[in-house]
């Protein structure tokens, strides 16, 4: 009788241990996605300083695939991750479209823009603009790069020519999420009466090309329409500079994301020129947004904090700790 009293134990113990187990394989499970959803982060990469497309003359254009800040490194990956440990890249001139556009190329003057924020941030107000608030692209800490009045300022300038008034630029998700682009971020100036002041910002498609992009739009789940106008503004014939954050959502009157693998493309339109004497200017030009688990965009996830998924190792563990407790009862 004794014996089997203690076998009915043995086993009623053994069931708890089971379900028990289940129970916390599950529990961890949810705590991963849980942490991966419970809060949504900004994610912005952006360009502080520019690249000549030919090294040395500031007058070849701007090629430039390194930009200064990204919010979006991670050294622990959750999924997919660009090879340089960033869910997002970003790209001006020959590697943003098939044509390449490029502007004029670098002004190197530390008088003018170099501000401490993309497009409208500020201490006060969209604070994550600011750039000290943005890690580098290598993942430290943020910081601005030839700041106003100080050495290595920098800046993207457009002239009179027609080339030389429009440049490309383009972003790619890189993660397993779609990237709701919220926000183009830029500064402008307008160097004098005679410069471009006329900005316009049109979308590229890039079909039939190998920068073929993929901007979709929530409200019909099609790719925006090659060269829509997502930005237009006279800034005037007076010198002054402009810190924009232009809303895709106010510009398309819907939300557009970038789907895992895809990219999206712009392109600038300088105009409004009088003479081939003047210059406008370009810095602080940035991709803003947040990532969501689908196309719906419905839950936000932030892969950047997120815990990896349990591998099999972890489960194993679990499993094991389940069988000692089974084996001391």
């Amino acid at each position: 009788m004794d014996a089997t009293i203690r076998e009915l134990r043995r086993n009623q113990i053994m069931k708890i241990v089971n379900v028990g187990l289940r129970l916390t394989i599950a529990a961890v499970a949810s705590v991963m996605l849980m942490t991966a959803q419970s809060a949504g982060a900004v994610g912005i990469v952006g360009f502080q300083t520019f690249s000549p497309a030919t090294e040395g003359n500031n007058n070849s254009g701007i090629n430039d695939t390194t930009p200064d800040s990204n919010s979006t490194y991670d050294a622990t990956p959750y999924g997919s991750i660009s090879a340089q440990n960033t869910y997002l890249t970003a790209a001006i001139g020959a590697q943003a479209s098939s044509l390449g556009r490029k502007g004029r190329g670098q002004n190197t003057s530390n008088s003018f823009l170099n501000g401490d924020s993309f497009g409208n941030g500020s201490a006060s107000a969209n604070t994550q603009r600011l750039i000290t608030n943005i890690t580098l692209s290598d993942g430290a800490p943020g910081q601005r790069i030839g700041a106003y009045g100080q050495a290595g300022a920098s800046s993207w300038k457009f002239d009179t020519n027609n080339a030389s008034r429009t440049g490309d630029i383009r972003v790619t998700n890189h993660s397993d999420f779609y990237y709701k682009l919220t926000f183009l971020d830029f500064d402008a100036r307008v160097g004098n009466a005679n410069a471009p002041h006329n900005l316009q910002i049109k979308y590229l498609s890039g079909d039939g090309t190998i920068f073929d992009n993929a901007l979709t739009r929530l409200d019909t789940g099609s790719e925006m329409t090659n060269l829509a106008s997502v930005y237009n503004n006279d800034f005037g014939a007076a010198t002054g500079a402009y810190n924009i954050s232009r809303s895709l959502g106010e510009a398309t009157s819907t939300q557009v994301y970038i789907a895992p693998g895809q990219s999206a493309a712009f392109r600038l339109f300088w105009t409004g020129q009088a003479t081939n004497a003047g210059q406008a200017q370009m810095d602080n030009v940035a991709f803003e947004g947040s990532f969501y688990t689908d196309a719906t965009l419905t839950t936000e996830i932030d892969p950047m904090s997120a815990v990896p998924e349990p591998t099999t190792a972890t489960l194993l563990a679990l499993g094991l700790a389940g069988l000692a407790m089974r084996r001391r009862n």
